[in-house]
């Protein structure tokens, strides 16, 4: 591992815009970035966010029932 992938840290994501789930990137400076560029929704101007323990998707209670 080299110094500078030590300072980043790996954690779920969604796309605020889209709802799509992906894993990102979290710099020393706070920076939320993608994994990859094949790991990214396909929203023009994503809005990255990293998920939080509290978050409820709608979506996935939906898919239990």
């Amino acid at each position: 591992m080299t110094p500078s992938d030590e300072r980043k840290e790996k954690a779920p994501g969604v796309c605020s815009n889209c709802g799509e789930l992906l894993t990102v990137r979290i710099t020393e400076d706070g920076t939320i970035q993608p994994i990859s560029p094949h790991n990214i929704c396909s929203c023009e101007n994503p809005s990255l966010r990293v998920i939080e323990e509290d978050d409820v998707f709608d979506d996935a209670e939906e898919d239990f029932h």
